[in-house]
């Protein structure tokens, strides 16, 4: 008698939990720093539609920005460091709407691309990011909010600010640039089986980069 056998598919992992293995193995990215000292002359940018900007408004932002089924935006622990040590995240809006906003941190500070919190320098404040929904964008409108969060910095007594950018961010860059920020340092970050190393490679003349150093895990500055 012939004997037949079943032959049982192996079941193909949750597509979330392989993401986890593949970035526990092995993940990587690069950001260029740049810096904007605050005693430094600062360009006005003004905005021919009605605009209001809110400076004190974390919590509103957070619910405003879960809103937006944008998930790079309201990562948990970013939002919860924020809430911790009293960030800034202004927005603005146009008749009432929200449409951008901006996050600030100081002190401790959560870095998603580092999946670590980061010990910035007393009066050093940093820019995570800065949002407009799309149909505002082209409109001046980060330049605006970027500009009056510096003002507002310069009044909470802080003397420089930094913010990281991805190269291939080209309209980012230029709009950071314009408005004073230079660059400070490109920072490869790696992890290779859970263990973190940063390399910071330092401008010189915010255009030649000199070798690069191994950076500790719970700063940027050193």
């Amino acid at each position: 008698m012939k004997k037949t056998y079943k032959i049982q598919k192996l079941k193909k992992p949750p597509i979330q939990a392989l993401s986890r293995i593949l970035k526990f193995i092995f993940t990587t990215n690069n950001a260029i720093w740049f810096e904007k000292d605050l005693n430094e002359e600062l360009k006005d940018f003004q905005l021919r539609s009605p605009i209001e900007i809110n400076l004190n408004s974390t919590n509103k932002t957070i619910e405003w920005l879960k809103n937006q089924n944008q998930s790079w935006v309201v990562h948990p622990k970013e939002i919860s460091t924020a809430l911790k040590y009293h960030h800034y995240w202004p927005y603005v809006c146009i008749n009432g709407k929200i449409i951008g906003c901006i996050k600030i941190g100081f002190g401790n500070v959560f870095i998603v691309d580092y999946n670590k919190l980061i010990k910035f320098p007393e009066k050093i404040a940093f820019i995570y990011d800065t949002y407009v929904l799309e149909e505002h964008r082209g409109e001046g409108i980060a330049k605006y909010l970027i500009t009056q969060s510096i003002k507002f910095l310069k009044l909470k007594g802080f003397t420089k600010v930094s913010c990281h950018i991805p190269p291939w961010n080209k309209a980012s860059i230029r709009a950071y640039e314009k408005i004073g920020f230079k660059k400070i340092s490109c920072v490869r970050y790696l992890r290779i089986f859970g263990v973190s190393i940063r390399i910071a490679n330092v401008f010189k003349d915010n255009t030649n980069i000199a070798r690069g150093k191994i950076l500790r895990e719970d700063t940027i500055y050193e």
